[in-house]
């Protein structure tokens, strides 16, 4: 299954790619915070057992020249009962798209667990419970990466 999400921020490319490696080391904590906002979403929207959702581990590569920008490899796996959630592949792309505005989105894909009945259960509601959990992960990167206070001074390092 295919994920996409863009959001945009008032600052350049380089600025955003600058604090990005700033606060690196806080990225994956955002992909947990996502997950459970996530996992109250879909709480609501079906008949779910309580604590079924796990805790996700979130690994960003390093930056790579991509055609429309800078790429960056990104993992999402859920830890522990791995089988029964999925493991998604993406990209974070940072784009110039006009003069402070740059275009943060992220492209990936996942394949649903558990088979034929994953697949239909994901095109009948978890797909909308996978996508809501990315935007709402990519939402906050990118509150963070306009928000000043959460940029290290330089003299911290």
């Amino acid at each position: 299954m295919f994920v996409h999400y863009f959001t945009h921020v008032p600052l350049n490319v380089s600025e955003v790619e600058k604090r990005l490696d700033q606060f690196r080391t806080d990225i994956p904590g955002m992909a947990d915070v996502a997950y459970r906002e996530g996992e109250d979403l879909r709480a609501k929207v079906g008949p779910w057992v309580e604590g079924f959702a796990k805790e996700v581990h979130l690994e960003i590569g390093s930056a790579e020249i991509h055609r429309t920008g800078i790429a960056y490899p990104v993992t999402w796996t859920a830890i522990g009962a791995t089988v029964l959630f999925p493991k998604l592949n993406a990209e974070l792309l940072l784009a110039h798209v006009g003069r402070n505005l740059t275009r943060i989105a992220i492209e990936g894909t996942y394949e649903p667990p558990l088979g034929f009945v994953g697949k239909m259960a994901d095109r009948a509601i978890l797909g909308r419970y996978a996508d809501a959990a990315v935007r709402n992960w990519l939402d906050k990167l990118a509150e963070a990466i306009v928000d000043e206070r959460l940029i290290p001074d330089e003299a911290d390092e």
